[in-house]
């Protein structure tokens, strides 16, 4: 921790700290002991172990590096700051806590060590309960290839600007590097674009206002066939994930092979789903073959949310989810359309029979 109690229960930085004095952990009160080395910037220990509620022990020198050259970014751009703040009603004490103006007060978390779905959910839950934003942003262990499966991706934010982003703080370079337009096409490695901030040359207001064009992965024919032949060599060696898909075509009188081609996505998806976007499309694929010829919109959307619903991934940092469900949504309605699944009748939709059949085999 940087921030300590002295015996007047004043909040002391470490880097300002006398020896001499002593000191009590903010969250516990337990005693303390300053910590001032060659390696390590200055920072607080308690002096035995225990269960704090508030701060873990074992700090990493990139966790402690990082909260402070975060905290000095947001101060030199005009933000209120404060190192470690209590936030009692909520018993938690995000990294730093900065305030822009009369804006909401911003949490910013620095995350270095692993954290479960279900704790990162509550966290931000506390957060966002009682008027606070918070931003994740990642160190040096999350920062590898990002992939469908990436322990990073359960960070994912959102907005119209960036599209799906992560933000990585990079110690070794005082800066963030922004990783946006974040897609992902089934199997493959994720795409997205990346832009690095420096802190000495850019203001956090510079990167507010940082708007790029955001350039939409190409939907390429080839994609489909790469995708057929993997489907067909996961048929032949017994992969796991392919063999269960065949199950659930088995059922419904069919197999993998004989899917209609719309059902194989081959544009890219924000990667917002605890499995393959073809998961999805073959549940929808199912569920449509059981409607009447004629659908209201609603009941065109109801169908599609139903089947979207169960599978979408606990994103606990997108506040705007269900926003990204609804552009879903009105995407697949358009593939729908320009596969010539569904076919306007006035206000409604009418299905194509020949679009819901099982295709014959190749000979």
């Amino acid at each position: 921790m940087l921030m300590a109690q002295d015996e007047q229960h004043h909040l002391i930085a470490a880097a300002e700290a006398q020896r001499q004095t002593t000191y009590h952990c903010p969250g516990c009160q337990a005693p303390v002991r300053l910590k001032h080395g060659t390696v390590m910037v200055a920072h607080f220990a308690h002096q035995s172990v225990q269960d704090c509620h508030t701060f873990s022990e074992g700090e990493t020198a990139e966790h402690l590096q990082g909260k402070q050259q975060l905290a000095s970014w947001f101060k030199a751009s005009g933000y209120t700051v404060q190192l470690e703040a209590p936030l009692p009603a909520i018993h938690q004490r995000p990294d730093v806590l900065v305030q822009l103006g009369q804006n909401r007060p911003l949490a910013l978390e620095f995350q270095c060590s692993p954290l479960s779905v279900e704790r990162l959910a509550e966290r931000t839950q506390g957060y966002r309960n009682h008027g606070y934003r918070v931003l994740w942003l990642l160190g040096s262990p999350y920062q590898r290839v990002l992939r469908t499966n990436a322990k990073a991706l359960k960070f994912l934010h959102y907005n119209q600007q960036w599209g799906c982003y992560l933000a990585f703080w990079q110690v070794n370079l005082n800066g963030l590097l922004l990783v946006l337009n974040i897609a992902t096409y089934d199997g493959e490695p994720l795409t997205y674009q990346r832009q690095l901030v420096l802190a000495k040359t850019t203001s956090v207001l510079g990167l507010l206002a940082y708007q790029p064009v955001l350039v939409a992965p190409m939907q390429v024919a080839t994609r489909y066939q790469t995708y057929q032949q993997r489907l067909t060599l996961g048929r032949l060696t017994h992969q796991a994930a392919a063999v269960k898909l065949q199950k659930i075509c088995y059922t419904q009188g069919g197999t993998l092979s004989q899917l209609p081609a719309w059902v194989v996505p081959v544009s890219a998806k924000p990667p917002i789903l605890r499995t393959t976007y073809l998961v999805w499309y073959l549940q929808l694929f199912i569920q449509l073959r059981q409607q009447p010829l004629v659908l209201r919109m609603v009941q065109l959307t109801t169908v599609i949310w139903t089947t979207l619903q169960p599978l979408l991934a606990l994103r606990s940092c997108l506040p705007t989810k269900n926003d990204l469900a609804r552009q879903l949504i009105i995407a697949v309605v358009h593939e729908l359309k320009q596969a010539k699944v569904i076919e306007p009748v006035g206000a409604d939709w009418r299905l194509n029979p020949a679009q819901l059949k099982w295709q014959p085999h190749e000979k």
